[in-house]
């Protein structure tokens, strides 16, 4: 059951050390709101939940302003609490957003930046010198993470929480398949079509090929095909273009043309949910007035059930005389896909933090890839699985055994074995159907499932490793 820290609860929760691994910071008017979400992480997930409102973070913990009172709470639970996940749920006027100082040398731009990645990175205080002006290069910034933080900016709640569900509880719809690469031209010399096909030939996994494309190269008006590739369900959109905080551009530079924020507010994919990757600048500004990517999340009708972008300007390097694929906001897209898409990888939107973290010595020496990992953003529940379709999944051979192809799990003449510790660690699981309902407790070693109805099922660890999400095996049981 879902568990609320109220202010009178709160001193006293925190003297138990209760384990949540997974904790909910949002507005008190909402706190109810994420009760049905906080029992899918329980039951489903193996994460222990509670939702904390920041009023009450605010009049407990110490700190110059909210931001950093929320920072202090963020950092006693993952000391105390063994919390590995934060969802920040609410704008910027519900949960408090710290600015970061952020500087390209090269073209004359100083900017404050809002950056969760704060609120990831809990070593130091991001003001070594004492000036109360966060970030900048001599306050000796840990750029490392030690929790997994996405925010959830949209409005109803209601709604960002049952497209959360939805796509969570299905790991079989066709349509995950789907993968769309819409990049156009940034200027005469910048392609984001070569990029795309770089992401294409390295990454793209063969579940998902051949992947839809929308390019500069092409004819036809790209708004409206990528228009109607979005309303088809895209699972994976990955976007490279020009954009602004009300606006992803599709052929911005040789059209003028852009998707507008109602036209994603007006998707009618449905359930066919899609999780955007876009490079473009500022389309993750929610500071100000609702941005492109909340429009994206608050879709009634579809839209997506994640996003990543940035808060601010991305940039591509081209004044600096570098690759426009080597600078580091096109090097963290690049990784997100290649943490993501991994094959024979579980995923889910960890692999955002784990792409970024990966990058962070980067940021260490260089005030522009500093301002990359400042605004790169994810919007979305940090632990919410990405349902990778694998090749095959799972092989019938001739005597009539069923192996998983990956490992980990191995139906043989309808008995389940499954592995345990020190191989995979696996101690305890639970066998879920296609919903996500649990079916069964699972042991390591021989479990019998000859009762079972033919259908796919997932294998979900209830033991977790070094801060990551259950594992999950999709297993499919013929007769």
């Amino acid at each position: 059951m879902v568990r609320t820290v109220a202010l009178c609860a709160l001193l006293a929760g925190l003297a138990l050390a209760q384990p949540y691994e997974h904790v909910v910071v949002t507005a008190d008017s909402m706190v109810g709101a994420f009760a049905p979400l906080g029992d899918y992480i329980e039951n489903r997930m193996g994460l222990n939940d509670t939702v904390v409102a920041v009023d009450d973070i605010c009049a407990s913990f110490p700190g110059r302003d909210d931001a950093e009172k929320l920072r202090n709470f963020i950092r006693y639970a993952y000391q105390s609490w063994g919390t590995t996940h934060v969802l920040l749920a609410g704008d910027d006027d519900a949960v408090p957003v710290r600015y970061a100082w952020g500087r390209v040398w090269w073209a004359g731009i100083t900017m404050m930046i809002p950056s969760d990645w704060y609120y990831a990175c809990l070593d130091g205080d991001w003001d070594a010198d004492g000036d109360d002006v966060f970030g900048e290069a001599s306050d000796s910034v840990d750029l490392l993470p030690d929790v997994f933080v996405g925010r959830a900016p949209v409005s109803p709640v209601a709604l960002f929480v049952q497209k959360t569900l939805s796509y969570s509880s299905d790991s079989t719809a066709p349509y995950l398949r789907n993968l769309l690469l819409a990049a156009f031209d940034i200027d005469d010399s910048t392609y984001g079509e070569t990029t795309a096909e770089l992401y294409d030939s390295l990454y793209v996994p063969e579940a998902l090929k051949p992947c839809s494309k929308v390019y500069d190269s092409h004819t036809g008006n790209h708004r409206d095909d990528m228009l109607a590739k979005l309303n088809e369900g895209q699972h994976i959109v990955v976007h490279w273009d020009h954009s602004n905080w009300n606006v992803y551009g599709c052929g911005w530079r040789n059209h003028g043309w852009t998707l507008s924020r109602n036209q994603l507010s007006g998707l009618t994919n449905g359930d066919r949910l899609s999780i955007i990757i876009s490079s473009g600048c500022c389309t993750g500004q929610f500071d100000t007035l609702d941005c492109i990517v909340e429009h994206a999340l608050g879709a009634p009708n579809g839209g997506a059930v994640a996003a990543i972008g940035n808060t601010r300007y991305g940039l591509y390097g081209r004044d600096a005389g570098q690759n426009p694929q080597r600078t580091l906001t096109s090097l963290q897209t690049e990784r997100v896909l290649a943490t993501m898409l991994a094959p024979g990888r579980t995923s889910s939107l960890e692999s955002f933090t784990t792409a970024k973290a990966s990058l962070a010595p980067l940021a260490d020496t260089s005030e522009p890839d500093r301002w990359c990992m400042y605004t790169y953003t994810l919007f979305g529940e940090p632990c919410m699985p990405v349902w990778v379709p694998a090749g095959g999944g799972v092989e019938e051979t001739d005597n009539g055994e069923v192996k998983e192809q990956r490992g980990g799990a191995t139906i043989v003449r309808g008995v389940l074995f499954l592995p345990g510790a020190p191989s995979r660690k696996l101690q305890a699981a639970s066998l879920l159907d296609a919903c996500g309902r649990k079916v069964m407790e699972l042991l390591p070693g021989a479990n019998d499932i000859r009762h079972l109805a033919p259908g796919v099922y997932l294998v979900r660890s209830t033991s977790r490793v070094n801060r990551s999400a259950p594992s999950v095996t999709k297993l499919v049981v013929q007769r």
